[in-house]
């Protein structure tokens, strides 16, 4: 399969990042299955997703961070996460059982189902309805994984520079006019 460079500037090639090692300042690219370290879980083989980072500047839990260390594209790591090193231990104090009749008689609540609602860091917060009965509902605000061991496996997509900008945001630009490089 043809690789998709992020840059389509004649003046950069997909050979400037062979061999590149992951290190701060590096704008990296993963994909990464992570699931919960159970015997009924890991039987199946969780759903691949795709990120990209600004490596050494907190963007990706620590524990990652260090096995990437040194890493070059194509390479593949294993990487085992305690509670603590990934979502954090569950908390009770996140679970609320609350009086139906506090909200809205439009609102229908469903165990099992989830929902959004703006978090104290601007990111949003999902919430688990865990429990329904007739007069109550419990509202459960742990992270999914919080308080599992998590295995992480991870394919080293891409390393390469990142720009001026990229480190100014903390984030990939995938925009070319941004891409850094000289020929522009």
């Amino acid at each position: 399969s043809a690789e998709k460079a992020l840059c389509s500037c004649p003046n950069r090639s997909k050979r400037e990042n062979e061999n590149m090692k992951i290190e701060k300042d590096k704008i990296v690219h993963i994909d990464y299955v992570m699931q919960a370290n159970t015997e009924e879980e890991n039987e199946s083989e969780g759903e691949s997703s795709h990120t990209g980072f600004l490596y050494g500047h907190d963007r990706m839990m620590p524990a990652i961070e260090s096995a990437l260390d040194g890493k070059e594209e194509g390479d593949e790591v294993l990487v085992r996460l305690a509670p603590g090193e990934a979502f954090g231990e569950r908390r009770e104090e996140l679970v609320e059982t609350i009086e139906k009749d506090k909200f809205s008689k439009d609102i229908s609540f469903v165990e099992g189902s989830e929902f959004e609602v703006p978090g104290a860091n601007g990111h949003p917060e999902t919430i688990l309805v865990s429990k329904v009965t007739d007069t109550h509902v419990t509202l459960d605000r742990n992270h999914p994984m919080a308080g599992k061991e998590l295995s992480c496996e991870i394919t080293v997509r891409e390393v390469r520079d990142a720009t001026k900008l990229e480190i100014e945001h903390e984030q990939p630009m995938e925009d070319d006019s941004q891409c850094g490089c000289s020929g522009h």
